[in-house]
């Protein structure tokens, strides 16, 4: 499949991201929740419009960021248009991207795929919008993710701190399970991030498995461009090894070694009555201590 770019909003009104003043808090797994519960179910429009409600609710300023791709597929082109959105704190002179995907699979209500992750993205923003920041934090919302990247790749396109980036976190299915699961590893970029990510997991105490082996998401647009990433997924005891061999053979998957968490996944039983607070709450502890280890660093 041949993807050409048509048109890219390119804001140079990056600069200008700044977060209101207000008391912040960090949010228990029941808040937490109550996102993922407001967001499933909606269509596309819906979604975008209930992460800029909950922003304004806060309140920290956002910026949307529309985008609009041609695929190509033989003699067949079709139009994707999408809008991420965008939170900026701090004014440090390197930069962090924490990213989630807002957008669902086609006749899914997308609660744990990803409303969990824009959850704890929503979390992170209340919790972290007044903090002493040692670096430039982008909090993003990425749309047409589960059409191919789409969101993501138009952010990077337009990412005019690539030159200073330190990191991105992505948190893409956040809320079913007790383990944590990040990847993929290796491959160069992530030298930085995976001491920090390790000594995070050390801290929290949490059932911690990292592989080279992860799921297509967000990351890989920032891969694509060798910028420092990673992706954090919460799963149910026992399935990382299960989705190790699934995406090392392939996806080709014995019916009898299905992981729990691919079980409603992509499906009309993505809903939040699946998605546990408890599982949301461990996602936010784990990656807000992720960002206070790195928000220590100011040196490449």
């Amino acid at each position: 499949m041949k993807i050409a770019v048509i048109r890219i909003a390119r804001p140079a009104f990056f600069a200008l991201l700044i977060a209101c003043p207000a008391m912040a808090q960090s949010p228990s797994g029941e808040d937490l929740h109550r996102w993922v519960r407001g967001i499933e179910g909606r269509d596309s429009q819906g979604r975008r419009d209930f992460v800029k409600q909950e922003l304004n609710k806060l309140p920290v300023a956002f910026v949307a960021l529309p985008f609009s791709r041609t695929i190509t597929s033989g003699a067949r082109q079709r139009e994707i248009t999408g809008e991420n959105i965008v939170v900026g704190l701090g004014k440090g002179k390197q930069t962090l991207v924490v990213g989630a995907h807002m957008d669902a699979a086609p006749e899914s209500p997308g609660a744990n795929d990803n409303g969990s992750g824009v959850a704890v993205v929503l979390g992170l923003i209340q919790a972290f919008k007044d903090h002493a920041w040692n670096h430039r934090a982008f909090f993003c919302f990425f749309d047409q993710e589960e059409e191919g990247l789409i969101g993501s790749q138009a952010f990077v396109e337009s990412y005019s701190d690539s030159l200073n980036h330190r990191a991105m976190i992505n948190l893409d299915v956040a809320g079913t399970g007790t383990e944590i699961y990040v990847g993929p590893v290796g491959g160069g970029d992530d030298d930085f991030l995976m001491p920090l990510v390790r000594r995070a997991a050390a801290l929290t105490g949490y059932a911690f498995h990292e592989s080279e082996y992860y799921p297509p998401s967000d990351h890989l647009s920032f891969a694509d461009r060798n910028l420092e990433n990673i992706s954090i997924s919460i799963v149910p005891k026992g399935d990382v090894p299960l989705l190790i061999e699934a995406i090392a053979g392939g996806w080709s998957i014995d019916p009898g070694k299905t992981p729990e968490v691919l079980k409603v996944m992509h499906t009309s039983e993505d809903k939040s009555v699946h998605v546990s607070p408890e599982s949301l709450k461990m996602s936010f502890r784990f990656t807000e201590r992720l960002l206070r280890l790195i928000n220590r660093t100011n040196e490449k």
